[in-house]
């Protein structure tokens, strides 16, 4: 097996879609290091505004390990949270509700106990916002820390494989090309792929706990026990 292909094996399963939501109360945009994921949040919520009357957005970002690279990509040099620069993001792109902002988290669980706290009591039906890479253990968190009385969904783009991996390329989504250094792109997807995997180094409960158990396909498993022993470039 490949690098590519242990590559695309797992990230195929990261972020395979999520169950939908049939109404939308809330949409919440965690900081990250894609602009392009502001500017997906401001077509969704423009969107979501006509189709559920949705009025606020709240964006949930301190400084952390991705604003760096967030600023790199955006070309700027400032002291700025996340949740500042994505608000910036959206206004550009012509978003122009409500958007209540978390600049203190720095890591998805405080991300979601802030935006717990900044959410309007009504929302029981929401949409996250988040790198592809970092959806699926973004939203397990959300339901960890709210709940079972909200329900969450993913913005997820479709069938997101990887045709080239130095530079980054993807194949039906070109809006992805380049978005990440491949040296930070496979750290965080490796990255999840530990957190994820209900171990003592994991997130689950025979780790940390701050995620429910949840099951790993085999083929994925094998794909990144390879991959850890693949010489990759790895950088966080």
């Amino acid at each position: 097996m490949t690098n590519l292909t242990a590559l695309n094996q797992c990230l195929a399963w990261l972020t395979a879609p999520a169950d939908s939501l049939t109404t939308v109360d809330g949409l919440i945009l965690c900081g990250n290091s894609l602009p392009l994921t502001a500017q997906l949040a401001a077509q969704l919520a423009a969107r979501l505004a006509d189709e559920h009357q949705l009025k606020t957005v709240i964006i949930a970002g301190g400084i952390g390990h991705a604003t760096k690279y967030l600023r790199q990509n955006m070309d700027v040099t400032n002291e700025l949270s996340e949740a500042e620069l994505m608000t910036g993001l959206m206004r550009t792109a012509g978003y122009q509700g409500t958007i209540l902002q978390d600049r203190q988290s720095t890591n998805t669980g405080a991300n979601a106990r802030n935006a717990m706290a900044l959410a309007p009591i009504d929302w029981q039906h929401v949409l996250l916002v988040q790198d592809p890479l970092l959806a699926r253990r973004t939203q397990l968190t959300f339901e960890q820390v709210w709940g079972p009385t909200t329900q969450f969904s993913r913005y997820l783009p479709p069938k997101f494989q990887l045709s080239q991996l130095d530079p980054l390329i993807f194949g039906m989504n070109t809006a992805y090309d380049h978005a990440w250094e491949p040296a930070y792109f496979t750290e965080l997807l490796l990255g999840e792929l530990q957190r994820l995997w209900d171990t003592p180094q994991g997130y689950g409960p025979a780790g940390a706990g701050y995620i429910r158990h949840i099951d790993i396909p085999g083929a994925v498993i094998t794909a990144y026990q390879g991959l850890l022993q693949a010489s990759l470039k790895r950088e966080r």
